[in-house]
């Protein structure tokens, strides 16, 4: 059995880099929190147990606390109408708008508060005839007795789109979960998959790029 040691060599760098680069992150990211959240509580420490130094990892695990802590309280109403108040005084601050609407946005993408209101991932016939676009149902209304699905397809990742009102028997139900649906479209379409199934079992292949014929 042949071994093409240049495709070899090249898929490995494709399986490396990605993981390197993920443990790298994770490594600066725990490094990053620890230091920050580690000398108050290295101080406390001291206090209480003399003589003890550094414990590592004590700053990050008060940082995943002081996160929970914080998702807590902004679930509670009053936490929330508290978080909105200081979400519209940073809006107000010069400069800073733009960077702050845009890493909210980012963020609310991933939220599964966001992912709630996404019921199901639909396969939709737009911007035009022939051309066909992901989108996620939000909810159902009736024209003149016929059901509509109220659609949202995403334009711009998951923060803007444009919201569509479809014939439910124009709508291709998709077997996906709506997390695979967001991972898609994040994606750009790499993390697509090669059919795509219609909710009840039946595959709807994705077309390929064309080819010029031999």
């Amino acid at each position: 059995m042949r071994i093409d040691l240049k495709k070899s060599f090249v898929t490995g760098i494709f399986v490396t880099v990605p993981l390197i680069l993920s443990i790298g992150i994770l490594v600066w990211f725990f490094q990053k929190v620890d230091g920050f959240f580690s000398p108050p509580i290295d101080g406390i420490v001291g206090a209480v147990f003399p003589g003890t130094t550094h414990i590592p990892g004590t700053g990050f695990l008060t940082g995943l606390l002081i996160i929970l802590l914080v998702g807590l309280f902004a679930r509670n109403v009053v936490g929330a109408r508290i978080l909105a108040g200081i979400d519209w005084l940073i809006d107000r601050i010069p400069g800073y708008r733009t960077v702050h609407t845009t890493i909210k946005q980012l963020t609310n993408a991933f939220s599964p508060e966001s992912s709630r209101s996404f019921r199901q991932v639909l396969l939709v016939e737009y911007p035009k005839e022939g051309s066909y676009a992901l989108g996620f149902r939000t909810g159902t209304v009736e024209r003149e007795g016929k059901p509509l699905a109220v659609v949202f397809v995403p334009t711009n990742n998951l923060y803007l789109g444009d919201v569509l009102f479809i014939p439910e028997e124009k709508v291709l139900v998709l077997d996906m979960p709506v997390e695979q649906g967001v991972k898609i479209l994040v994606s750009g379409g790499i993390a697509a998959p090669r059919t795509f199934e219609r909710l009840g079992g039946d595959r709807v292949p994705v077309p390929e790029a064309n080819t010029p014929e031999q």
